[in-house]
């Protein structure tokens, strides 16, 4: 590595909760070249207490436990995973913690209500543990500072979309598959603005219902959208579900998992009442629900010509891709295809936001 490198930590944890990315970037001279990724795990039993507490259905009491005991024991159990999550790469790779320049961390989204008449966003992992642990200096509560500047505090990484990924020969359009969908519109036209907001759900019930019908089945996941190409779509049900107004919403807009839920899900298929739906077809419902908000957001931006690059867990799902691709009538690609990993696209943005901090640049 060339001396002084300009390296950084990007640690991140997204709704998903499926482990925690952590990057590490050289922004020497400027460049922003990935050296190292790594993916910690998160033991079942935590990852859990974390969808529990996320859950607004179970604000009174949670496994036993006072919800702001939990809260409060979860920051410090976090705080110590993304401690060692950045530990175990700098181990892996044999690097001095005193070469690294700062770790940014994302955090564990818990709750987000930005909309409130008190707007709030709410990560855990406790900085000052992972400050403690690393002995290196960490910046934290990035979600927490764009809300308190008015922001939606999400999605965060348009700002790291600008810097690495504008072209001034296409309009491109960044669509980031995690938990929840969020797309990026980066026009070629450097004098118009870098549009980004959450579209709606993509994983998070893709998942969710999955793993309610497959408690035995090895994985986290629909596998190949193995499950999903069983069944068929539920028009009905899937109108029920385009009909939430928050696809009426105008961006700047961001959700979460609090919001689009199982038991959200749950109450929009109780109100189809004329018949019984197949688990397998809610779960290709639920396929046709991501692809349809995704390219509705789309098409509500008004460009004619643009190139889709996905990233994020769901860049994998080619079911989803290739729905997607035959709704836009145009071929998407993924950000790899560029020369930009897109699994550790996000633990990057952290590793450049945390830079902008220590920089004093907006």
């Amino acid at each position: 590595m060339p001396e002084p490198a300009e390296l950084y930590i990007g640690l991140m944890s997204g709704t998903s909760i499926d482990g925690i990315d952590v990057a590490l970037v050289d922004f020497t001279e400027n460049r922003c070249e990935l050296l190292q990724i790594y993916n910690h795990p998160i033991d079942a039993c935590i990852k859990q207490k974390l969808v529990e507490i996320s859950s607004p259905v179970s604000d009174f009491a949670i496994l036993g436990q006072k919800r702001i005991e939990l809260l409060a024991e979860l920051d410090v159990v976090m705080g110590h995973y993304f401690a060692d999550a950045a530990n175990q790469l700098i181990k892996i790779n044999q690097i001095a913690a005193g070469k690294i320049a700062a770790i940014g961390s994302h955090g564990q989204t818990v709750r987000h209500r930005p909309n409130n008449l008190s707007p709030f966003t709410l990560q855990i992992g406790d900085a000052n543990i992972i400050a403690e642990k690393t002995g290196i200096q960490t910046v934290a509560d990035f979600r927490r500072a764009d809300i308190a500047a008015g922001g939606q505090g999400a999605p965060l990484a348009p700002a790291y979309h600008n810097a690495i990924l504008r072209s001034h020969l296409e309009n491109r359009i960044i669509l980031n598959l995690g938990g929840i969908a969020n797309i990026t519109l980066l026009p070629k036209d450097e004098n118009k603005p870098v549009i980004g907001f959450d579209t709606g759900t993509a994983n998070t019930l893709l998942d969710g219902w999955y793993q309610k019908h497959h408690s035995t089945a090895e994985g986290d996941f629909d596998q190949g959208s193995q499950f999903a190409q069983q069944g068929q779509v539920h028009q009905k049900l899937l109108n029920k579900l385009q009909e939430d107004p928050y696809f009426q919403l105008p961006p700047p807009k961001s959700t979460g998992r609090e919001y689009f839920s199982l038991d959200w899900l749950t109450k929009q298929i109780n109100k189809i009442q004329d018949t019984i739906i197949a688990d397998e077809d809610i779960q290709r419902t639920l396929v046709e629900f991501t692809v349809k908000t995704i390219a509705n957001s789309i098409r509500g931006l008004a460009i004619e010509e643009y190139q889709v690059l996905a990233c994020g867990g769901g860049m994998h799902n080619q079911f989803l891709l290739d729905l997607l691709s035959k709704e836009l009538n145009q071929p998407i690609q993924t950000t790899n295809d560029i020369g930009v990993n897109g699994d550790y696209l996000e633990a990057m943005t952290f590793a450049w936001l945390a830079r902008q901090r220590i920089l004093q640049r907006p």
